[in-house]
């Protein structure tokens, strides 16, 4: 069987992975568009929402390299996130107590009171996809990481 085609030679249906793509990166386009109109009144882009969420669940001070990880982008774009985000003064760099060579991003106590009044993830996904039921998200799932993990 070809890799990246599954041919039903019977019904003549051919289905790529640039399809399954495809559909993903059109799901995060909505799922990103749903985001934006929930955080618009606040002020807040997706990329500063992320990061308030990876600050609001660690519960304590991230490092630079971290929110990078977190956000799977470069600490150059999460220090130009941040230069942003301190202006507003919702974050605050902090020193980091055993390397005076790396900075910590800390919530400010605006930045802390956004979390009441942000939607959590859970809450913009809860009206969505009413057709699934249990076990088909958790087929979803379960292929959703078998693509993940192919890739290199």
């Amino acid at each position: 069987m070809n890799q990246t085609k599954n041919c039903n030679p019977d019904e003549e249906i051919c289905i790529s992975f640039s399809e399954v793509f495809k559909i993903i990166h059109d799901i995060d386009k909505k799922f990103e568009n749903m985001q934006r109109r929930e955080i618009k009144q606040e002020d807040l882009t997706t990329s500063q929402f992320f990061i308030l969420r990876q600050l609001w669940e660690a519960k304590d001070d991230l490092k630079f390299k971290d929110l990078a990880e977190a956000c799977n982008c470069s600490r150059s774009t999460i220090t130009g996130v941040v230069d942003t985000m301190e202006k507003k003064g919702l974050v605050k760099r902090v020193q980091y107590p055993s390397d005076r060579r790396s900075m910590l991003v800390k919530l400010t106590k605006k930045g802390e009171a956004l979390k009441k009044s942000t939607p959590s993830i859970d809450s913009l996904t809860d009206n969505c996809c009413q057709g699934i039921n249990t076990e088909e998200l958790g087929i979803l799932i379960s292929l959703l990481k078998k693509v993940s993990e192919s890739l290199v």
